[in-house]
């Protein structure tokens, strides 16, 4: 039986609502697939994932308080198209065409499909607006899609709540009210991301894996110090500045929350300055150490606690949308699904590669890193209006050089020395 989702928005949800209006908060993953199935069968698939999960069948209107919430639509179809293409095609570029089309969220669907037909095989296309999903939800979609193409059945899940709900914490009261609320209309200004991809080859990821641990840091770390050191050489602008870097972090493991397709993440940056001198792993280390306690319950209440401050409490949508205006000015974003998680074997389909999150996540200079390991592989892509050419390709030669040299050997001075040069 469907479950319907109806709702007012969660603090961060309700922020990415907010800073839709300023800016498409739209984003999208790409799963390469060996074989190929026919477009009714992939029509019918996503009826039946849309039966499972309720916020693929919602819009997003304004009750009678000015409040934004989650409402279900009967008989909402999503988009799905196809293209037949050769071999060499870039599905990169369908991306960046649905990353320059907005959603209408007061209308819904909020998920839009796309399949990439190539010769023998299958590159499915998963766009997503950010307020009701994030990249987790797009992995276990991608999950989805493929068992019910290829028959097996999907059980209809509860409607996803918002992770204030889950916490404990009451839904937005507006005390503080104007006269009269901002009409929000479909923000129509058209972006134009451009997006690369590089797909790290299963001997050199499982060396990364084995050299992070090695030197007590994550494959997260040294990806954020490839990109920082990467970044700085090939963006003049940036050699010396103090630089932002910001990572997603996914809250389902801290609040035992299940596969629903919702939104389900916190951030948190980390600021490189004077970092210049640091040896490689040093630089991965300071961005592990930046990232410490952020999977706790502690740390979720307390970032939904201050977006709650900022979007609870009032109808003066001008007032929030002006401090959300501030936020998010970080030049680079590296968001790690870190692995795929189940079995990629779906008999007459095989997921090979999944790539993403490809999302804009600043103001239009900023990288945005997505990074998801398949079958042993490190996928990467970079997103941006702007984006330094052959980024990927320079993350992946600083990446193989620091795994060649010697192990590092650490001391107390070692690590004040590193710690001098780490701001949070």
């Amino acid at each position: 039986m469907k479950k319907y989702q109806n709702r007012t928005l969660g603090a961060f949800e309700k922020t990415f609502w907010l800073l839709d209006q300023i800016d498409s908060k739209d984003f999208a993953l790409a799963a390469d697939i060996s074989g190929r199935q026919p477009l009714e069968n992939w029509q019918k698939a996503l009826q039946l994932v849309q039966q499972r999960h309720p916020n693929l069948s919602v819009k997003i209107g304004m009750d009678e308080r000015s409040r934004p919430t989650l409402q279900a639509v009967e008989s909402l179809i999503i988009p799905l198209r196809m293209i037949e293409v050769e071999e060499e095609y870039r599905w990169e570029a369908e991306v960046e065409k649905e990353l320059s089309v907005r959603f209408n969220t007061a209308q819904g669907p909020l998920l839009r499909v796309v399949l990439v037909q190539k010769p023998q095989r299958t590159v499915l296309i998963l766009v997503a607006n950010h307020m009701v999903a994030d990249g987790t939800s797009l992995n276990y979609l991608v999950r989805d899609l493929l068992l019910a193409v290829t028959g097996t059945e999907l059980k209809a899940m509860d409607p996803q709540v918002s992770n204030d709900q889950t916490l404990g914490l009451p839904e937005d009261q507006p005390i503080q009210t104007v006269d009269k609320v901002l009409e929000l209309g479909v923000n129509t200004r058209i972006v134009k991301p451009l997006i690369s991809s590089l797909r790290i080859s299963e001997q050199t990821t499982r060396t990364i894996v084995e050299r992070a641990k090695q030197e007590q840091t994550t494959v997260h770390g040294a990806l954020c110090a490839a990109v920082v050191l990467a970044s700085r050489k090939m963006r003049a602008e940036w050699r010396e500045v103090k630089m932002e870097l910001v990572s997603p972090i996914c809250t389902r493991g801290a609040l035992q929350l299940d596969d629903n397709f919702g939104l389900n993440i916190t951030t948190q940056s980390v600021f490189f300055e004077n970092e210049q001198k640091l040896s490689f792993w040093a630089l991965a280390r300071l961005a592990k150490a930046g990232l410490e306690g952020t999977h706790s319950v502690e740390y979720v209440a307390n970032y939904v606690s201050f977006f709650r401050s900022i979007v609870f409490g009032t109808n003066d949508l001008q007032q929030m949308i002006e401090v959300l205006k501030t936020a998010f000015n970080h030049q680079i974003m590296v968001t790690n699904l870190v692995k795929v998680k189940y079995n990629t074997d779906f008999g007459k389909l095989k997921l090979n590669a999944l790539y993403g999150p490809m999302v804009r996540s600043g103001k239009g200079m900023e990288q945005t890193i997505g990074a998801l390991t398949t079958n042993g592989s490190l996928c990467l892509t970079n997103t941006s209006d702007s984006p330094i050419p052959g980024l990927l390709g320079e993350m992946e030669n600083i990446l193989q050089q620091a795994c060649q040299g010697p192990a590092s050997v650490l001391s107390k001075a070692d690590g004040e020395k590193e710690a001098s040069c780490f701001l949070v």
